[in-house]
């Protein structure tokens, strides 16, 4: 008996599967979302795409665009994505999510309650990246009509994380990635900054894209520093270099070094690694060695006067490059401990390497130990090729 009734509650479950499902002409798939501040309210956009209008098998002729961007207001986030119920046709579905964009304005005044509101969302995958819209209206970032794909979303995605990869000013950062910055107190949040080019107000015209340069293009610019929910501050392409080498973000970039008279020689790092190393000393105060060791390749050498087949040479070009490495580690540090933002994420490492020490200082520790954190640096860097061709051919001329 035990047994029948057994196989009859295994068939029942097998008849479920299906009980939630939704049809995709029900919904509206958000690819991308904006957040904005005006007149006192939050207002959010959605960016849903049109799907008759990104199929290869049709022509966009009847001229609508890829996406729609249906926009709500009001004094919670919540409030301001449900309000635009009032607009949108269907039911709004977050699985598909690619990008959030935050308005500098939103970032200034805390962004927990964004970041809230979306953890609390059963249907929203926290892989998506977050970005912040510099200087203008997050919106403005979602209308942008992009070359290569149809839908701005994915063309940033994919701009922001090849860009990670192989230009050092830039990372991205998902929700989880976030949420854990934001949970803790030996590490800050920082996220890249984007920004349009160019003639605004032909971004959200179809003409942009029938030329061969754009009118208007985005482009991400500079790093924003967080000091708890709030963005602090915003570091230059030199800082921004230095977070991604003591971060550990950095997988490829170039370094220029000046040789002949307005000519410079191309380095190329092909891999980095980075570690903290942190200890106590005598008197109590908290120190922390910055270790980077990088590989690299020549890749650009216009200078007559540089012999790359000297050991000489190279052992030169190797410190240079590691002076320019330092230079930027340094940079960024003094910026943290400026602001008073720990977002490089040393009492992460005290956390985890002393433990009882950090139980000490964790709560004041950006605004007291942080600041008296004593620095150094240890940073090697080898330079594996010097390319196919060896010293410049070209002729030298006056």
């Amino acid at each position: 008996m035990l047994y029948k009734l057994t196989i009859i509650f295994l068939c029942l479950a097998l008849t479920t599967g299906c009980w939630s499902r939704r049809e995709l002409n029900e919904l509206l798939i958000v690819l991308g979302i904006a957040i904005d501040w005006e007149d006192g309210q939050y207002l959010i956009s959605f960016q849903v795409v049109n799907p008759g209008e990104i199929s290869q098998q049709r022509s966009n002729s009847n001229g609508r665009p890829p996406g729609t961007l249906y926009q709500g207001r009001g004094k919670t986030v919540l409030e301001a994505a449900r309000s635009l119920t009032a607009e949108a046709p269907r039911k709004v579905y977050m699985g598909h999510l690619q990008l959030y964009v935050i308005s500098e304005e939103v970032a200034r005044r805390g962004i927990l309650e964004v970041v809230d509101s979306a953890l609390r969302d059963n249907e929203t995958r926290m892989d998506f990246n977050l970005i912040v819209a510099r200087g203008m209206k997050a919106n403005s970032i979602l209308k942008l009509y992009t070359p290569m794909e149809k839908l701005p979303t994915y063309n940033m995605l994919e701009s922001l994380q090849t860009s990670q990869k192989n230009w050092a000013p830039t990372i991205a950062v998902t929700m989880d990635e976030a949420m854990n910055k934001l949970s803790v107190y030996g590490d800050q949040l920082a996220l890249t900054g984007i920004h349009l080019v160019g003639n605004d107000k032909l971004a959200e015209s179809k003409h942009n894209v029938e030329t061969f340069l754009p009118a208007s293009r985005f482009r991400y610019t500079g790093i924003a520093a967080f000091k708890g929910e709030k963005l602090i501050g915003w570091l230059n392409e030199k800082e921004s270099r230095g977070y991604t080498d003591v971060t550990n973000h950095l997988s490829s970039t170039s370094i220029e070094l000046p040789c002949d008279e307005k000519h410079y020689l191309g380095v190329e790092i092909t891999s980095s690694d980075s570690k903290l190393k942190t200890s106590i000393d005598e008197q109590g105060m908290p120190k922390v060695e910055v270790q980077i060791s990088s590989e690299a390749n020549i890749v650009n050498n216009p200078c007559q006067s540089v012999d790359l087949s000297d050991p000489a040479t190279i052992k030169r070009l190797e410190k240079e490059s590691i002076d320019q490495i330092n230079s930027n580690a340094q940079a960024v540090v003094k910026k943290a401990q400026e602001i008073k933002s720990d977002f490089l994420g040393f009492g992460s490492e005290f956390g985890k390497q002393h433990p009882a020490y950090w139980k000490t200082v964790e709560e004041n520790w950006n605004t007291e130990s942080f600041l008296l954190c004593k620095v150094s640096y240890k940073i090697e860097l080898h330079i594996r090729r010097t390319g196919l061709m060896g010293n410049s051919t070209l002729k030298k001329t006056s």
